[in-house]
């Protein structure tokens, strides 16, 4: 067994999407890396008025194109850690998709049920969403499940905002909420979630998906302390533990996903083109359940940070135990067989300590799970 390649998507991810676009709303009026920079800018800087960045031909390219490929993979991170637990159907995935868009996040929990072992044979997929002409770009992509590589797939329609969803009858396997949440007036957000979770089917789930920004990330974790103190929802993921999130004790921290991401050729160079990075995918996100579940044992720290490698030392922050937060450290001459596993960490990895110490020691024994989704190994 060799080391492990991130994930990649195939180069229909490029072309397919492109065929649609063009098919729908006529050809591009500039190169699409000036329309990708354009649009990104709207999400990250201007977002006043995402509805202005996200609508009309141009923008349209840029994210079916572009933006689309490149987020779709996002929440198959969360789904990974739910098939891990033995928590998602087998034979039939129903979807509750709200503000579904172009429907990225129903696509990328296709592309993730493709990649099982035995993938389920249906994925039934509500999708609520305001703008009808992106719900017809899902449908036309949906159609061609079969040439991206996807499980079959059935799709309903609905055109309406967030607030639809919950009218919805369901019960649902999986409810959707991929980057929208932060649209909605945080007064409303609990509401709308606790009143999701009555849609939600006997071991079911509600993924919240938003962008790796700090204040829209900081907005979740209130949101994750609000539903935890009314009761309505547990958190399965990220979280090791149900305590108030120790990130908001400050006003600049906030906890996200950073993960190796491979886009297929043609669109990494486009993403070069408009300045983004495409090796990585950034994101927050909340995995949301009726029940007790949850990804961590009550004795393993989550990692909330990259490894912060300076002379002689390695040091990680943790998050765990009451809903603590700390600072873990290694000096390189205390490395070991016993505490390896905390070199090879990473931002998100659960760790098992053997010592309550803040410094780890050569006979500290450290265990690590690592639940990444993987690319095929090197050397099979």
């Amino acid at each position: 067994m060799g080391a492990e390649r991130p994930p990649t998507l195939d180069e229909v991810w490029a072309r397919v999407p492109a065929e649609v676009a063009e098919a729908r709303f006529g050809r591009a009026r500039a190169p699409l890396g000036q329309l990708v920079a354009q649009v990104s800018e709207g999400y990250t800087r201007e977002r006043g008025d995402l509805r202005r960045a996200s609508t009309g031909r141009d923008a349209m390219h840029a994210r079916l194109r572009f933006f689309l490929p490149r987020d779709l993979a996002k929440v198959a991170l969360p789904l990974h850690e739910l098939d891990a637990a033995g928590l998602l159907p087998a034979r039939r995935w129903r979807v509750l998709d709200l503000g579904a868009g172009l429907g990225t996040t129903s696509l990328g929990a296709a592309w993730y049920a493709s990649r099982r072992e035995t993938p389920p044979e249906q994925i039934a997929v509500d999708a609520v969403e305001r703008d009808a002409a992106a719900l017809g770009a899902f449908e036309a992509l949906a159609a061609r499940h079969g040439e991206l590589g996807l499980p079959a797939m059935t799709l309903r329609t609905r055109v309406g905002d967030l607030k639809k969803g919950v009218r919805e009858r369901g019960p649902y396997d999986l409810i959707l909420l991929g980057l929208v949440l932060n649209e909605l007036p945080f007064a409303e957000r609990r509401g709308l979630l606790e009143g999701l979770a009555a849609k939600l089917a006997p071991g079911g789930s509600l993924i919240v998906l938003e962008p790796a920004l700090r204040e829209v990330t900081r907005e979740l974790h209130r949101l994750r302390d609000e539903l935890l103190e009314a009761g309505a929802l547990s958190v399965f993921a990220p979280c090791p533990h149900a305590a108030p999130c120790p990130m908001r004790a400050t006003k600049k921290d906030w906890c996200h996903e950073d993960v190796p991401f491979r886009l297929p050729d043609p669109l990494a160079e486009v993403a070069r083109a408009a300045g983004l990075r495409f090796e990585r995918l950034t994101f927050a996100y909340l995995t949301l359940r009726r029940d007790d579940a949850r990804r961590a044992a009550g004795d393993e720290w989550r990692v909330v940070s990259q490894p912060l490698k300076t002379k002689g030392k390695l040091e990680l922050w943790l998050c765990g135990g009451a809903g603590e937060r700390r600072k873990l450290m290694r000096l390189d001459r205390k490395a070991s067989e016993a505490n390896a596993a905390f070199g090879e960490a990473r931002r998100g990895d659960l760790l098992r300590l053997g010592s309550d110490s803040k410094r780890v020691g050569p006979d500290d024994a450290v265990e690590r799970r690592h639940p990444r989704l993987a690319g095929p190994r090197t050397g099979e």
